[in-house]
């Protein structure tokens, strides 16, 4: 039983495929081209801050750390 499911699924995947070449050699469809996701936000950092929204390389993240430690202590 599995060996008829799996030939039945060989044969489908088979016309399926024959079928998509011949309608894109006869220009009866377009070829699916897949384009590159464009990112709303350009990638600038290793690390997400939640609190600003922003990427932040670690050296900055260290700074902007010892920033709120130093907002934190003069309070």
């Amino acid at each position: 039983m599995e060996f008829m499911l799996a030939v039945v699924g060989v044969v489908l995947l088979l016309s399926v495929t024959t079928l998509y070449m011949y309608l894109v050699d006869n220009d009866k469809i377009e070829p699916h081209i897949p384009r590159p996701v464009e990112r709303e936000q350009v990638y600038r950092g290793n690390f997400w801050d939640a609190e600003t929204k922003k990427y932040y390389k670690w050296d900055e993240l260290m700074e902007l750390k010892n920033k709120k430690e130093k907002e934190k202590d003069d309070t």
